[in-house]
């Protein structure tokens, strides 16, 4: 007699029931984003974290993520185009609930906002415990970039090498996903688009689309190469590193200096480290992108006695380190103060050192050097 509600309901289950099974915000789009949009007709929704200076977002369907979070930021989200719910509230962070309107052109009724509030309900509780689960995520890390090597039990030498596995198999887990499904569909997409261009007369038009769907291919093929620098085992650590400095060209205003010495000797260490290099070299370059507005980054990869060095140097905004040891709170979920412990975890875990020399204003100077002669010896 009530299809409408009977419909809401079946949703409702099936929404809560997967909700059970959320780690990460990332899986909050396919497992619960996409029911919300699909059962109320909308033509996108999104889920925001709002920190103090950042936002986190993910959307699904038709909508402007960055004039969500514009109208988030100054307070005039547009009532007439969007409908806001507020999921939690905190001194660390907000989240919301973000829909567009109906497909009908008209917002949502009273049973659908009825509908959502219960869905928030549940969801408070899920998004809670992600955040949790990374601000923990981030102790861990802490706790073993902290804990020299020769004073390490077993239990946290463990620790930091699950810490490490579970991250690499979760990448490997998300480019395998890209590269299966969305890749593929890009690439049927352009194939029937390719076929159409001899029997339409708007042959630019299509060109258009086809080389937008090239780009967009090559964004994500370069996602899964981040991902999963499958090249490492390949071409090896130098011409891996020179790839991504090379797919990396227009992606950000300051010019790479890349320099080696020593790539015989480099090449010979183990497969293990050079992944860690390589993580370190990535979460270096992703610091510099979003956080040191420099002008020029020098990265030196170099081999002095019987220890494999990286010295990295920008002329960017610096960081105040003193800042950033005594005070926990800076080290938040929403800023870089994770990447800089999870390089100090992966440096302590190969039984190596990494010195750390910034002023704010001054640019940012990191070297780290890891022990190699154990390995060289295995290869040879």
């Amino acid at each position: 007699m009530f299809p409408r509600k009977y419909h809401l309901q079946l949703a409702l289950k099936k929404i809560s029931k997967n909700l059970s099974t959320i780690t990460s915000f990332r899986e909050l789009k396919d497992i619960i984003l996409t029911d919300i949009v699909k059962t109320l007709n909308v033509y996108g929704g999104a889920i925001v974290f709002q920190y103090a200076n950042s936002f986190e977002t993910i959307g699904e369907g038709d909508m402007d993520l960055v004039e969500i979070e514009r109208g988030l930021s100054e307070g005039t989200l547009d009532e007439s185009t969007y409908s806001l719910f507020e999921i939690n509230r905190n001194e660390e962070y907000a989240s919301y609930l973000v829909t567009t309107k109906k497909k009908t052109n008209t917002l949502l009724g009273l049973e659908e906002k009825q509908w959502l509030n219960l869905i928030i309900s549940y969801l408070a509780v899920s998004l809670e415990n992600v955040y949790l689960i990374r601000k923990l995520t981030m102790k861990l890390h802490e706790l073993a970039s902290q804990i020299p090597n020769e004073h390490a039990g077993q239990e946290f030498v463990w620790l930091r090498k699950s810490l490490f596995e579970l991250q690499e198999q979760e990448r490997f887990r998300i480019a395998t996903d890209l590269h299966d499904t969305t890749m593929q569909d890009i690439l049927l997409i352009r194939r029937k688009l390719t076929s159409y261009l001899d029997n339409n007369d708007d042959r630019q038009q299509v060109l258009q689309v086809i080389k937008h769907l090239d780009l967009v291919n090559e964004n994500l093929r370069q996602s899964c190469f981040e991902l999963n620098p499958h090249l490492l085992q390949k071409i090896g650590l130098i011409k891996t590193i020179e790839a991504t400095i090379e797919l990396d060209i227009g992606s950000h205003d300051f010019e790479t200096d890349f320099h080696v010495e020593g790539k015989q000797r480099i090449e010979l260490v183990d497969l293990e480290i050079k992944k860690h290099l390589f993580r370190i070299f990535q979460e270096l370059m992703h610091n510099a992108k979003k956080h040191s507005h420099a002008s020029k980054v020098s990265i030196k990869l170099t081999v002095l006695g019987s220890y494999i060095c990286l010295f990295y140097n920008d002329n960017g905004v610096g960081l105040d380190t003193e800042a950033l040891a005594n005070d926990k709170r800076l080290r938040t979920v929403a800023n870089s103060g994770l990447g800089l412990e999870q390089m100090k975890s992966r440096v302590v875990h190969l039984n190596g050192h990494l010195e750390l020399q910034s002023n704010k204003g001054n640019g940012l100077a990191l070297t780290i050097r890891i022990p190699i002669n154990m390995q060289e010896e295995r290869v040879i």
